[in-house]
C-alpha cells in the first residue's frame, strides 16, 4: 500500500469545460510531478493506455511528464505508471481515471481523481460513482473549470 498518511482517501472530481480531459490530466501529473508525487494513471484498455503514452511524450510541450506502462520494464521505477487496474506497485499515491469508471477500493491511494464532462449521460455516471466513493468513507471534492480554464472548488450546499 503506498498511502503517504493514515487518514481517510478523498476523491476528487473536476467538471472539465475549458478544456480536454487529456489536457486536465497532463497537466494535473505535471502539478503532481513538481511536488515530487507519483501516480498512476488507469486507462481503458490496451490501445487508450498507448495513447496515453503517446500523449505524455508531446505533452505539455515546455516538459517531459516521465512515464511507463504496467507491463513495462521496471515500473516500480516510474513516476507516473499507466495501467489498466489501480496499481501503486509505483509507490503511487494519487489514482488518475483517463477512462472514468468505479473504483471498487479507494483505500490504496491518499486521492482518486475523476473527470466529469458536460454531458448529461457524463454527469449521471459520475453521480453514481460520487455516490459510491462516499459510501467508501471518502472526504469529497468538486471542482469545476470555467471556459479560461481556471479551476474553482465547489462548496457543498446543505439541504
Amino acid at each position: 500500500m503506498a498511502r503517504s498518511h493514515e487518514g481517510v482517501p478523498t476523491a476528487r472530481f473536476y467538471q472539465l469545460a475549458g478544456s480536454s480531459l487529456e489536457t486536465a490530466l497532463a497537466a494535473l501529473l505535471a502539478k503532481i510531478l513538481e511536488r515530487n508525487g507519483r501516480a498512476c494513471v488507469l486507462a481503458r484498455d490496451a490501445l487508450h493506455l498507448r495513447q496515453l503514452d503517446e500523449l505524455l511524450w508531446r505533452h505539455p510541450p515546455q516538459r517531459f511528464l516521465p512515464h511507463g506502462p504496467w507491463d513495462g520494464p521496471d515500473p516500480e521505477r516510474q513516476p507516473v505508471l499507466l495501467a489498466l487496474e489501480p496499481d501503486d506497485r509505483n509507490g503511487a499515491t494519487i489514482l488518475l481515471l483517463a477512462s472514468p469508471r468505479p473504483v471498487a477500493d479507494t483505500t490504496r491511494f491518499d486521492m482518486v481523481v475523476d473527470f466529469v464532462t458536460s454531458r448529461e449521460d457524463h454527469l449521471l455516471e459520475a453521480r453514481a460513482r460520487y455516490r459510491d466513493y462516499r459510501r467508501q468513507g471518502c472526504l469529497m471534492e468538486y471542482w469545476v473549470q470555467s471556459a479560461d480554464g481556471r479551476w474553482t472548488r465547489q462548496e457543498k450546499r446543505e439541504g
